[in-house]
């Protein structure tokens, strides 16, 4: 599968932690939220996970992770 890099501006950061923690809004979204929050690799996320850490610790497939990051 491809490799895609995520990197995310300070602002990006902000409405996604935003999107997971307040307010009401779907569980895609959400999830969707976390993995690009995990997958991020910007000098503002220092705890950066591989996507097989993501995979176990979301229990969601590795092409999930994939496909959201595309």
């Amino acid at each position: 599968m491809n490799r895609y890099t995520v990197t995310l501006t300070e602002d990006e950061r902000e409405a996604l932690c935003d999107l997971t923690s307040k307010g009401k809004h779907h569980s895609q979204q959400i999830l969707n939220a976390l993995i690009l929050l995990n997958c991020d690799k910007s000098e503002w996320n220092v705890n950066h996970l591989t996507n097989e850490e993501i995979s176990r610790i979301l229990n969601i497939s590795m092409r999930k992770i994939d496909r959201v990051k595309r």
